[in-house]
């Protein structure tokens, strides 16, 4: 349970958070091509419902991963260490990571945030760094020190098609979800309108 877990936040956080900020440029890009926009604002609303609603889904889902996993763990020792994980020393960079991300869905129900495009790409780069990464290329720059090997621990060579795939399919599912999110809450309102 705990693998699906991990799989559904890293789906919500990769795929519907950063397929957002890709979504974005086409959806800029076609109100300034088509003339009747009342369709592509609609659609519009229902994708920054999806990444509100979503941030509220990948809290309680990351919250309920960490408690699985820790109820998960086999013996004591593996449980005081994942518990001295979450309390220690260092804990502020996963507790304030999640939260961080949380708020940065949230910043959304804000008018000005959704209305800019440069806006909505920099939230969407937000959520493709991880504390973890980040303080591996600090310190990998630190005094001038370049590593040979900048894969981050990847096993493959990201190539500029490998790089378009990814993007596309975060597009694709985006827009799949935000489909099936714009229509479902139409028919909704239409059968509560018709029961009035």
């Amino acid at each position: 349970m705990s693998e699906t877990l991990l799989f559904l936040t890293d789906f919500f956080r990769i795929d519907i958070f950063v397929g957002f900020g890709f979504y974005s440029i086409i959806y800029f890009s076609l109100r300034l091509l088509l003339k009747n926009e009342t369709f592509i604002t609609e659609f519009d609303e229902s994708a920054v419902q999806t990444v509100v609603y979503g941030g509220v889904i990948w809290l309680c889902l990351w919250v309920i991963e960490t408690f699985v996993y820790y109820y998960g763990l086999e013996n004591e020792i593996e449980k005081n260490g994942y518990y001295e994980y979450l309390t220690g020393k260092y804990s502020y960079g996963i507790w304030t990571q999640s939260i961080f991300w949380f708020l940065l869905t949230q910043l959304y129900r804000i008018k000005i945030i959704r209305r800019f495009l440069i806006f909505r790409i920099i939230i969407s780069l937000f959520f493709t760094i991880t504390y973890e990464r980040f303080v591996i290329i600090v310190t990998s720059l630190h005094k001038d020190y370049l590593p040979s090997n900048w894969t981050m621990g990847y096993n493959f060579t990201l190539t500029p098609y490998w790089i378009f795939l990814g993007w596309i399919s975060k597009i694709l599912i985006f827009i799949l979800l935000v489909m099936l999110y714009h229509f479902v809450i139409r028919k909704i309102k239409n059968a509560l309108q018709q029961n009035v």
